[in-house]
């Protein structure tokens, strides 16, 4: 078992085997989900899975993981590869407001990868559906010749009128505070430490605070669910980078933003692990899977009451034409240089 290969156990096995290993704990969370009105009536080995839910509405998200261009097994264990590839649809799930009810997840494999990682990994899944909702309930195998995962969340949100709870890019209004949860800038700087063997240079602490961030990120789902019921109507999450994604918001929204660097969300670790690129890194660097909202002052109050994570104002959404600008402590606009992440202009 040990040095068992996807190859050896073939599509059927493997499937089975996975099964089998989530079994147990997989009951209690669907078992968890029937208390909030919803039950699996058919899961894993099936044609499809089956659930009734309450009325409501759905939200539905799906990423994707390539090895050689999300991630890199060198840099993450199979553990927190499996809870990193459910954590970033939780994180979209969060960004809606909307509480996790079930996860698909396909797999990409090459015959040479190992059963006990896939298995750590399926562990790592399970982990983070059981810190933050919902149950695994199906999902594909196929052969490939580059590894990937994809997940595939439905969340809910029990309401009819989705206008009235449900968080979206499209309603950052002029005068609304831009806000964000936890910090920026961590993930992409855990990122550059391990691809460019900076561990060694860092005392321990740092160099795991960073490796955790990029590795294990935290969705803000009870974070989420606060936000839309204290008021919170524009939000997204902070995967492509915070300028990039703010701009979204922007253009969704009609609106412009101005940001004040001397009030950017970055902690100690980074300014202290990176002194001339921490303001980049938390501008640009992605994959933070922090809440990123805008809200009038007077609905921030209650905001900040309701939320057991610190949250900073970064700036405020004005009127004018859809943009994005950083002003320095001098009140001097910076020069951004193209940021965020895009699948399709990054160097090979």
């Amino acid at each position: 078992m040990l040095h068992m290969l996807v190859r050896d156990l073939g599509e059927f096995g493997l499937i089975e085997k996975l099964a089998r290993a989530v079994a147990d704990e997989n009951d209690a969370l669907m078992a968890g989900l029937g208390r909030r009105g919803f039950r699996v009536r058919l899961s894993i080995g099936d044609d499809a899975a089956a659930i009734s839910a309450p009325a409501g509405l759905l939200t539905l998200t799906t990423d994707t993981m390539v090895e050689g261009v999300h991630f890199d097994l060198a840099h993450i264990p199979w553990h927190d590869l499996g809870w990193k590839a459910l954590a970033v649809n939780l994180s979209d799930a969060a960004a809606m407001g909307a509480e996790p009810v079930c996860s698909l997840v396909t797999l990409g494999l090459r015959p040479d990868l190992p059963v006990s990682g896939l298995l750590e990994m399926y562990a790592g899944m399970m982990e983070a559906h059981g810190r933050y909702g919902g149950s695994l309930v199906g999902g594909d195998v196929v052969k490939s010749p580059a590894f990937f995962v994809t997940v595939a969340l439905e969340g809910a949100v029990q309401i009819l009128d989705w206008r009235e709870r449900l968080l979206t890019r499209d309603s950052a209004r002029p005068g609304d505070l831009v806000v964000v949860t936890g910090h920026l800038g961590c993930s992409a700087a855990g990122l550059q430490m391990m691809t460019d063997g900076l561990a060694s240079t860092m005392d321990a602490g740092t160099a795991c605070h960073l490796r955790e961030a990029h590795n294990r990120p935290a969705p803000r789902v009870a974070e989420g669910l606060a936000l839309a019921s204290a008021g919170v109507r524009a939000a997204m999450d902070v995967s492509d980078g915070l300028v990039a994604d703010l701009g979204k918001m922007c253009q969704a929204s009609g609106v412009g933003a101005v940001l004040d660097a001397a009030h950017l969300a970055a902690d100690d670790c980074l300014r202290r692990a990176f002194p001339g690129e921490w303001l980049e890194l938390a501008l640009s660097g992605g994959e933070d899977y922090e809440l990123l909202f805008t809200a009038p002052p007077d609905v921030l109050e209650s905001v900040v009451q309701a939320l057991d994570v610190p949250v900073h104002v970064i700036g405020k959404v004005v009127e004018g034409p859809p943009s994005v600008r950083v002003l320095d402590a001098a009140g001097r606009e910076l020069n951004l240089a193209a940021g965020g992440w895009d699948h399709f202009t990054q160097p090979e």
